[in-house]
């Protein structure tokens, strides 16, 4: 008999069973909601599946259920600057129908009903924001996997803009770490490196363990032992769940244990290992034909690599959600469910 099946795989929805990151969240609401912010920008970084696009709607919803905000989702394959321009016309002119939109090829441009128009996206948009600050109103922003690439530039331009002139406007982003890199390092976004990164790692088990229990009615023992096959990992732990209910079993024998293999791999790791670059491929094969926790030591005279070059590689892999140093100083070991066992099928088909 199946399970009514809780459990989700879909990647950036947040699922019925949802293990909550608290610390995270109360970071970000506490500081976007006090009367002085200390900044108006947070950026969340982790591998692909770590749950940041979860947490980043969630505190979206917590804000926007304030009095005085509105919320905005931005995609990054448009004219971002458009799109919030659009929004916002729509959000303003409610509360001020004086305001007219005129929509040309050339994008949106807000006139007022006196005459005068604004030539430039920049004037259009301080006007809507400035209006909206006298109205008491704060407007937040959330971008899904920002890049560098230029109407990611333009809109972090902007954002700057903002923040020098005061305006009441906040930002969550998510990224890949290279990703959120790559557009810091851009000569003109280096005030980027100054903004607050929050990584996204493992979920704790003791309370992935509690939801496998209170979900499939077995004794904690067992459902710790379900929660260490998933090492933490968000997109595990909706996977191995569903998968267990889905065969209306209770425990991972070789067929639920197969099968979440082959999910964790076609859904996820492919990805990931699609985006390392060759070096870091290099890298991750040696720790994976290592002991499962290895020194660093060991994996740097197998690759004959200097010091400073597999500290590089490694840093990255570590910001990149794949390696752990967490087991031991000096030690490495991977931070994905069985990961080792995807990276050794790589090299050996």
């Amino acid at each position: 008999m199946a399970y009514n099946n809780p459990f989700t795989l879909d990647f950036g929805a947040k699922p019925n069973l949802y293990v909550s990151r608290n610390e995270e969240r109360n970071k970000i609401l506490n500081t976007f909601l006090a009367e002085m912010p200390s900044t108006h920008i947070f950026i969340l970084m982790g591998a692909r599946g770590t749950g940041k696009t979860v947490l980043m709607t969630e505190v979206a919803h917590d804000i926007r259920d304030h009095k005085g905000w509105h919320h905005v989702d931005l995609g990054t394959d448009g004219d971002m600057l458009n799109a919030l321009a659009g929004y916002l016309y729509k959000k303003y002119q409610m509360l001020d129908p004086k305001i007219k939109l005129d929509v040309s090829l050339k994008g949106i441009g807000i006139s007022v009903e006196k005459g005068s128009k604004y030539s430039d996206i920049h004037a259009d948009l301080d006007e809507i924001i400035n209006g909206f600050k006298k109205k008491g109103i704060k407007i937040l922003v959330t971008v899904d996997e920002v890049s560098n690439s230029p109407s990611v530039r333009a809109f972090m331009s902007y954002f700057q803009h903002c923040i020098r002139e005061e305006m009441d406007i906040f930002v969550i982003g998510t990224g890949l770490y290279k990703n959120v890199r790559a557009l810091q390092n851009n000569k003109t976004m280096t005030f980027l490196k100054r903004a607050p990164k929050i990584m996204i790692g493992a979920l704790n088990l003791m309370r992935i363990s509690r939801y496998y229990q209170e979900v499939f009615d077995i004794d904690y023992d067992k459902a710790s032992v379900l929660a260490r096959l998933t090492d933490g990992y968000s997109y595990a732990f909706q996977t191995l769940g569903y998968i267990l209910c889905d065969k209306g079993k209770k425990e991972a024998d070789e067929d639920v244990l197969t099968e979440y293999m082959v999910n964790l791999s076609e859904c996820s790791y492919d990805k990931i290992w699609e985006e390392l670059s060759g070096e870091e491929r290099r890298v991750v094969m040696a720790v994976a034909d290592s002991e499962p926790v290895t020194a660093v030591n060991e994996i740097r005279n197998k690759l004959e690599m200097d010091s400073n070059s597999f500290s590089t590689y490694k840093d990255t892999l570590i910001k990149s959600g794949i390696l752990s140093d967490r087991s031991s100083r000096g030690y490495v070991s991977f931070s994905l469910p069985f990961f080792r066992e995807f990276v050794i099928q790589q090299y050996t088909e």
